[in-house]
């Protein structure tokens, strides 16, 4: 069936007749141009009744709806008659049985657009992408978990479907935690068809009623995790292979669309913070802070504790001061609440509904929020990340911490090299054509890669044009190399950076610089020699540095991974050594979150899931230890590796 569309004026009359509509209908553009709809395709319902006098298509675009859809009959051939806003209505007729890609890209250009057009209907746009991705599908439930940017947690956002209570029940996981925890450290889909035996899913109430698929996907950018998709039927036979594949196509835009919005969140309050601070008003960027929250979740009121004793409140009313506020779980990073959709504060059982949130302002909580509710949402929890993402600029600003002063103030050069490369000069980010040709961003990489050493012409020559004859590159390279300093260099005929040694070149900086690399390591070093406290400060330091691995943004260049493998390594070692400090002074929460962070980057690491299980298990968390196991289980039975019986008992009945 060729494609048949045409398009409506807003008072439902033809403004385009498409060829295959001509054909189908064979009545050519000039015979239905100006005429109503309804009038041309007097379309019938199942029951032989005249349907397009109503149309339930117009009916619900009219009322606010991107798109709809109805079953009808033309011509004895029973279709779906669907309709898109665009400047006019876009309509098309398919085949009943007719799904493709091109109804979920479309669903999804629409979501794009109006989330980076309206912010503010931030949860309804979603809601409405979710319902037609569910029916696109033909799966009965659809829900959206956003990571906060401190990966963490993962919080329902949206949803659409039935039995919505069910799927309410847990409405967050921990990293690690449940299918959507589990999915954000193994970085690939995890899908099932018998949920009611599958121990790695945590909601009881979505078992009883008899869903078997349920698949769970995650959203992916460089930039790390955005969030997690999930699909659920109560059929067993849904085709695995058609869900992955349109999850595939639509989840690179869609994680991308979600970080534009977050961050332009984060920009939005960082913009209303400035403006306060450039009146020189600190309380008024406090107040401006703490609307934006409010505006954006909904709350009637907010109080921000500060872990300084000071006390903001924002909003109608001025609920009692919680008293046992200097103790909280936030102050670890937890998210808490009374009736908020979120995990239970285990001190307040009653009262007015809340959610009790950490502020962050780089790697410390600095204060204790909470946002009280005269009227819950639908999805009590759908703004608790978005909240977070709002919030983590502006708090910077107004709460610095003495470490994140910025190096640009202290260094001509600043160089990030953990998660891709990033150059500063004098303060500013250096985009790729300041260098003028890519390779001389590829030279530098290498010079990073081999810093304290001399790489000759003839290596550099070969890295960079392999197979090539070294006399027909020399002079490329010679031009890299004036290519680099001009763009680094405070002065590119005296040059302090780029030194050449004999018959070659190195990183060696004559003036002050800053390397994350080389911070990194200083710190791990110190931590090494330091007990207590001290050493995981000095960790957490130089962990706060390790956004993604050595120059990951060369993936597949071997120069560059014995070094990516080996600081992965420091990493891993300096997580270890700071979750068993932590367990040693009384820090459970800090410890998991250390754990959770090794399987992220070394999921074969035996140790790190026998501690993380047996953490777990002390704190009462079987459910989640044993959703842990079978993911071991799982990666090891795939490699054909044998289990480790001192990990099944760990999680077996005692």
């Amino acid at each position: 069936m060729n494609r048949v569309r045409w398009q409506l004026d807003k008072e439902g009359r033809i403004t385009a007749w498409g060829s295959g509509a001509a054909a189908f209908f064979r009545l050519p553009a000039e015979a239905v141009l100006g005429k109503r709809c309804a009038e041309v395709v007097a379309g019938t319902d199942g029951f032989g009744r005249p349907l397009c006098v109503r149309c339930p298509v117009q009916r619900e675009i009219r009322r606010g709806a991107y798109q709809a859809s109805t079953a009808i009959s033309c011509g004895g051939k029973r279709l779906i008659c669907q309709g898109y806003v665009g400047s006019e209505i876009h309509v098309e007729l398919k085949a009943e049985n007719h799904t493709d890609s091109s109804e979920l890209l479309a669903s999804l250009s629409w979501a794009a657009r109006k989330l980076a057009a309206e912010p503010g209907s931030f949860f309804q746009t979603l809601q409405v992408f979710l319902g037609s991705l569910r029916r696109a599908l033909d799966m009965e439930a659809a829900e959206l978990f956003l990571a906060d940017p401190q990966e963490r947690y993962l919080v329902l956002t949206a949803y659409d479907g039935i039995h919505r209570e069910a799927f309410l029940e847990k409405a967050w996981f921990a990293w690690g935690e449940g299918f959507p925890g589990l999915v954000s450290l193994l970085h690939h889909p995890l899908l099932t068809h018998d949920l009611p035996s599958d121990a790695r899913y945590l909601r009881q109430k979505v078992k009883k009623l008899g869903y078997k698929t349920y698949v769970c996907y995650p959203l992916e950018l460089p930039q790390g995790l955005i969030g997690v998709l999930n699909l659920a039927s109560r059929d067993p036979d849904a085709d695995d292979e058609a869900l992955l594949e349109q999850l595939a196509l639509i989840g690179p835009m869609l994680a991308a669309s979600l970080y534009t919005v977050l961050t332009r969140l984060g920009e939005a309050g960082l913009r209303a913070v400035a403006s306060a601070l450039h009146a020189q008003s600190k309380g008024q960027g406090i107040e401006a802070f703490l609307e934006q929250s409010a505006r954006l979740s909904g709350a009637s009121c907010v109080r921000l504790l500060l872990a300084d004793g000071e006390t903001y409140v924002h909003g109608k009313g001025n609920p009692p001061a919680c008293g046992f506020a200097e103790h909280c779980g936030v102050w670890e990073g937890q998210i808490l609440g009374v009736r908020g959709g979120v995990a239970a504060c285990p001190h307040v059982g009653a009262g007015q509904s809340r959610q009790c949130l950490p502020l962050w302002s780089g790697p410390r909580v600095i204060g204790l929020q909470q946002l009280f509710f005269t009227r819950l949402p639908p999805i009590a929890s759908q703004a608790v990340a978005p909240v977070l993402w709002l919030e983590r600029l502006g708090a910077e600003v107004l709460w610095p911490q003495p470490h994140s002063v910025s190096s640009v103030q202290e260094h001509w050069l600043e160089l990030r090299t953990f998660g891709g490369l990033q150059v500063r000069r004098e303060g500013q980010v250096l985009p790729p054509k300041a260098f003028g040709r890519r390779q001389a961003l590829t030279l530098l990489k290498l010079l990073l890669a081999h810093r304290g050493q001399t790489l000759a012409r003839e290596e550099l020559c070969e890295r960079l044009w392999p197979g090539e004859e070294a006399e027909a590159t020399q002079a490329r390279l010679h031009v890299l190399v004036h290519d680099l300093r001009q763009a680094l260099e405070p002065d590119p005929a005296r040059p302090q950076l780029i030194l050449r040694e004999g018959k070659g070149y190195r990183f060696a900086p004559q003036i002050p610089y800053f390397l994350d690399v080389e911070r990194f390591e200083q710190l791990i070093h110190q931590g090494d020699g330091l007990e207590g406290t001290a050493a995981l400060e000095a960790y957490r330091q130089a962990l706060l540095l390790y956004k993604g691995d050595f120059l990951s943004d060369e993936p597949y260049a071997d120069w560059a991974e014995l070094e990516r493998a080996y600081l992965r390594e420091r990493a891993v070692d300096a997580l270890l050594r700071s979750a068993e400090i932590a367990r040693a002074l009384g820090q459970p929460r800090e410890a998991l979150e250390a754990y959770r962070r090794i399987l992220k980057l070394d999921p074969w690491r035996e140790e790190a899931y026998r501690a993380l299980m047996q953490q777990l298990v002390e704190l009462g968390q079987k459910l989640e230890a044993k959703s842990l196991f079978s993911q071991y289980q799982s990666r090891m039975e795939r490699e054909g590796l044998p289990i480790d019986p001192d990990l099944a008992r760990l999680v077996q009945p005692a």
